[in-house]
């Protein structure tokens, strides 16, 4: 068997007979209506400063200072006219961010969180140099923090993140084969539940400027296809040897996860497409299509395209909670943050590698946002991102190096936006929350801002402390993200 195939498979099993302590009493979460998480993961560390900046000008100018000025000189201070002003002009967007700046400013369904990160604790920077408190391990290392954020067990050797748990806790909400979790970016731990694991999607494929009709974003393994089996029906034998009974243990552990791939695969497919044959070839449509004009080249919004198709069978998939997983990578912008200008050829900040990323992400955000509010579940819908960290203020000469608290962004329907939440941190070298290169300690605990988003969902607040085992050591447990 190829591996990435068998890979692919496994992702598809359900339950484990593992249940975490609060799931095998009777369970005090709010299942009723529909609701679905949306993560954005920006691996590699998204540059907060250029992300949400200071548009005031005393401000603007202590951030041009601390990041060394503008791109001329090897700085990364964006220029001032060019940000979008938010939040009644004291901080502008990244020029890139043209709709996420409407979002927040017009139809509020934007919100900002302010310097948040992972913390053991509420932590000073006197306590953070004399390591008084206990400190996340590994700080500004991509893997570490990436499992940090996803596990929200920075303390502990965890074996599941808090998007699977939360599928755990919802796991009787859905009346059919799906799982509650839907991976399609590299969900990595952050999707592992101890009853519950993701089934895994691909992005929507196009061809000539529209979907492609010979895919599907789901299906069950094909023996003929995938592993080249032939014979007269090699699907069938396939099919038939899966469901065999095995004496030897591993062999009838791998065969119920073909069995679920099967079943779930075939399940989805039928639940989400319209299948048609002619002339010996199979188009798959869309029983419920996604409105929109989706960009074909886009690959965050090829996955988002997916998960709205999900969205729009949630009924005929008997689905009340879903948590999808989605991501963009690119963003550790040591040494292509800057650009050329088109026409004079000179450095900028204008175009480059960390431009273009935040281009796709508006683009992305904007089309998802926009068929949400067209199949009337908008105010159901909850986006959020997350990232390994912030970036350092201070300019390497040729983009930014590795830091730790990060502004991030909620987008809904339901989300009290037009608003920055927490404290947005001085931009400026040697403050009270800069740990050194201008890398902010954050103010707000990623723990806060997970648990924001499970209460949405439907978690009590008992739920909450065994989801995030931290939470009780912060003063504000959530946030007030929700109208």
């Amino acid at each position: 068997m190829n591996r990435r195939r068998f890979l692919q498979s496994v992702s598809a099993f359900g339950a484990t007979s593992l249940l975490p302590q609060f799931l095998s009493s009777a369970m005090a979460a709010d299942t009723s209506g529909y609701k679905a998480l949306v993560c954005v993961f920006l691996f590699g560390g998204n540059d907060c400063h250029n992300t949400v900046v200071p548009f005031t000008t005393a401000e603007y100018n202590a951030y041009s200072a601390a990041r060394g000025g503008p791109a001329e000189v090897n700085g990364l201070a964006l220029p001032q006219g060019a940000l979008l002003p938010i939040s009644n002009n004291t901080f502008g967007l990244h020029p890139a961010l043209t709709n996420m700046a409407s979002l927040f400013n017009v139809s509020k369904t934007l919100a900002v969180v302010a310097n948040t990160g992972v913390l053991l604790a509420p932590t000073t920077l006197t306590q953070y140099k004399n390591k008084s408190v206990p400190l996340p391990p590994q700080l500004f290392s991509h893997s570490d923090m990436q499992s940090h954020w996803q596990t929200m067990r920075a303390d502990y050797p965890a074996d599941t993140g808090w998007g699977g748990r939360l599928a755990d806790l919802f796991r009787t909400a859905n009346t059919g084969k799906l799982p509650v979790s839907v991976s399609l970016g590299d969900g990595g731990v952050f999707m592992k539940g101890d009853a519950v694991s993701a089934y895994q999607v691909t992005p929507t494929r196009y061809r000539n400027g529209s979907i492609d009709n010979q895919s599907r974003i789901a299906a069950p393994p094909r023996a003929d296809i995938w592993w080249n089996w032939t014979g007269s029906d090699p699907q069938a034998l396939f099919v038939t040897n899966t469901r065999l009974t095995r004496a030897n243990l591993m062999e009838e552990q791998f065969a119920d996860v073909m069995e679920s791939a099967l079943d779930i695969g075939q399940f989805v497919s039928d639940a989400m497409y319209v299948e048609a044959t002619t002339n010996g070839t199979t188009t798959y449509t869309l029983k419920n299509p996604v409105p929109g004009a989706w960009p074909t080249t886009n690959r965050l919004a090829a996955q988002m395209h997916s998960v709205a198709s999900m969205i729009a069978a949630r009924q005929a998939l008997g689905a009340s909670r879903q948590i999808f997983f989605v991501s963009l990578g690119g963003f550790d912008n040591h040494g292509d943050q800057f650009g050329r200008d088109a026409v004079t050829g000179n450095k900028t900040l204008l175009a480059g590698k960390h431009y273009d990323l935040l281009q796709q992400f508006d683009e992305a955000m904007k089309v998802f946002y926009d068929a949400t509010v067209a199949m009337g579940v908008a105010s159901n819908v909850t986006t959020m991102t997350m990232s390994d960290f912030g970036r350092t203020l201070k300019s390497n000469g040729q983009g930014s190096d590795h830091g730790w608290g990060e502004h991030l962004m909620v987008m809904g329907g339901a989300v009290n936006g037009g608003r920055i939440v927490g404290q947005m941190p001085p931009v400026a070298l040697g403050t009270s929350v800069d740990v050194g290169e201008g890398r902010l300690l954050p103010t707000t605990a990623s723990d806060s801002y997970a648990a924001s988003f499970a209460k949405w969902l439907g978690a009590s607040d008992p739920e909450l402390d065994v989801l995030f085992p931290n939470l009780g050591r912060f003063a504000t447990r959530t946030l007030d993200l929700f109208v």
